[in-house]
């Protein structure tokens, strides 16, 4: 009930529309009161009753007849003129309340998309650490279609027939409250199973949710990892894999269905009963001289109509309960706190030199992944720094924390004497400039690739940034130019063509600092020349970290650090680490010796 609540209160934040919304849903409903009301006098008049032999009790339709001087024959003359005049208007008012309230559902789910995706955007690093992009992506499109249509058509149905059922109810009690009375004896007897029908129905819909989940990621993985389900003939195997989820999807759908079906006809099976019961208590009120003919037609006229709103009530409940499992679902990323924040007193970092210092930073990323162990180090402002080690040693987790993707378990992180956590991270962020090993594109054109996110560059700078990374030879000759597009993470293009516009990119932006986490691991021998001369020439005036595989392209750093096992091992330069002859050397000579082999 109370995420039901939730899923309603995001409906009622859009007022203007929801409000004249409501006003044509009263509008249906005593339309339709005024339909029933037609019943009476038609049927009393067919069968010639006098309105003296009706039992003297208020009615509407007496009130009508002496506010406009009528008789009921008079009435009947009208009577065809006055029922297309009522379906009219409720039809017009049906389409109205409709319109709108559809419009406020969109509104709505619009808000939350853009909530979700915003909310997305900012989470740290290590939420996306523990969740699949396939699930993430079902949140985001399957979980919030599930609100549109609760929202958009569910809701709607369920606020407007609530309003007509009870349109019909005050007219069953007007026509004779004690038959109406009777009649809802038994009416406990169908809103129980109804709950619990809607508390199966929440269960099995966020069941359905998380398996749809499971269908995204097995179809996000396989598509994006195409080329190694190729290169291992394993197309069976994940056919299999993901026919044995959409059977998991398909069982539990089918239990929805199985639940949803069953309410509707068990309504219509309460409804039985009623009319049953009614027309036995109906006949005695007759026979009694307490209602004429005419008020029980009308009575049972108005008890069949109830049939359509309660059916239509039952199946929007249906729906609610799905998109407010999904709402719960989405609300696990709203309400979710990224563990990077911004500290309210958090100050704009001002333009910076480049100094950084470590200072007794240690860092694990869960219990059973420490990463770093009291790491200290200072770097002065300009330098060039190379960070070298076998894998897993703690390489980029230094530079993930610097880029405050992650934070410290303890220590501090310093640049200029400001601690990265006491700053705005925009600021701190806009001041440096990554290269990943992992080639990050998007499907877009050459151009808007290396000004990411800087549409109103000048294009000049975008060309220079591409020819200081050795990039404008090969856009040049691409079919459009700087305007050509690249396909999905650029796959039209080499991965060394892909990796220089990376270092544009990074170029373009002009950090003081500059990081490059294995920036031309993706190169030829060719490629590598060409950007190396132009690295040289980038790094002279800003502070450079570069994380190299290849030994011989740091030869030139000011210092190395060399990280073992989540420490700073060994700093010094090359010819002072090959001289210490310790970690640093074995690497070297064993990477020398690699390298002979293949040239031999």
């Amino acid at each position: 009930m109370r995420s039901l609540i939730q899923l309603l209160k995001l409906v009622f934040e859009e007022k203007p529309r929801l409000i004249l919304s409501f006003i044509c849903t009263l509008f249906v409903a005593l339309f339709t009161y005024a339909f029933i009301n037609l019943v009476q006098p038609i049927m009393d008049f067919m069968l010639k009753m006098s309105t003296e032999d009706i039992p003297d009790k208020p009615r509407l339709m007496d009130l009508f007849l002496d506010i406009f001087n009528l008789t009921i024959e008079q009435l009947v003359q009208y009577l065809p003129w006055i029922l297309v005049g009522v379906i009219f208007g409720k039809g017009l008012f049906t389409f109205l309340s409709s319109f709108l309230m559809r419009s406020v559902g969109l509104k709505v789910v619009q808000r939350i998309r853009d909530d979700l995706f915003g909310h997305l955007v900012y989470q740290s690093s290590d939420y996306f650490d523990h969740r699949s992009t396939g699930e993430l992506m079902s949140r985001v499109t399957s979980d919030v279609d599930r609100i549109q249509e609760a929202l958009s058509g569910s809701a709607k149905d369920f606020i407007q027939e609530i309003f007509v059922l009870f349109a019909l109810l005050v007219g069953v009690f007007f026509i004779d409250w004690h038959l109406a009375l009777t009649s809802f004896v038994i009416l406990p007897l169908a809103i129980i199973p109804l709950a619990v029908f809607g508390r199966q129905l929440k269960k099995i819909g966020k069941l359905n949710q998380v398996r749809m989940a499971h269908i995204f990621s097995l179809l996000h993985e396989t598509l994006t990892g195409s080329q190694i389900v190729k290169a291992f003939t394993m197309e069976k195997f994940e056919i299999r894999k993901f026919a044995e989820a959409t059977k998991n999807l398909y069982r539990s759908s089918l239990r929805f269905a199985w639940i949803g079906s069953l309410s509707s006809p068990f309504m219509e099976f309460m409804g039985g009963l009623v009319g049953a019961f009614i027309l036995f208590v109906g006949t005695q009120r007759i026979t009694d001289g307490h209602i004429s003919t005419g008020d029980f037609g009308a009575f049972i006229m108005a008890l069949f109509m109830m049939y359509t709103p309660i059916k239509r009530i039952s199946r929007a409940n249906n729906s609610l309960q799905q998109g407010v499992a999904s709402l719960e679902r989405v609300q696990e990323i709203l309400q979710h706190e990224s563990s990077i924040l911004e500290r309210v007193d958090a100050e704009p970092l001002p333009p910076i030199k480049g100094k950084v210092v470590f200072d007794s930073v240690s860092f694990s990323y869960s219990e059973s992944r420490p990463a770093l162990y009291d790491v200290s180090f200072e770097v002065q402002a300009q330098e060039l720094i190379a960070l070298v080690g076998l894998s897993g040693s703690g390489k980029t987790t230094i530079i993930n924390l610097l880029s405050r993707f992650y934070d410290p378990t303890s220590g501090n992180i310093l640049i200029d004497g400001h601690d990265v956590r006491d700053v705005q991270l925009c600021s701190l962020r806009s001041q440096l400039g990554l290269v990943t090993q992992e080639l990050i594109l998007f499907n877009d054109s050459v151009r808007n690739n290396i000004a990411y996110g800087l549409a109103d560059i000048q294009d000049s700078k975008v060309e220079a940034a591409a020819r200081a990374a050795e990039a404008h030879e090969f856009i040049s000759r691409l079919p459009q130019g700087y305007e050509s597009p690249i396909g999905e993470k650029g796959n039209m293009l080499s991965s060394g063509q892909k990796q220089r516009l990376s270092i544009a990119r990074a170029l373009l932006k002009d950090p003081p600092i500059l990081i490059l986490d294995e920036a031309t691991s993706a190169l030829d021998a060719e490629s590598e020349t060409l950007i190396q001369s132009a690295l040289s020439n980038v790094m002279k005036d800003r502070t450079t970290f570069v994380i190299a595989h290849r030994l011989s392209t740091i030869r030139n750093a000011n210092r190395i650090f060399v990280i073992d096992q989540g420490r700073v091992a060994e700093i010094g330069t090359h010819e002072e680490l090959c001289r210490l002859n310790g970690i640093y050397r074995k690497l070297y000579d064993l990477q020398f010796v690699e390298e002979k082999e293949i040239k031999s």
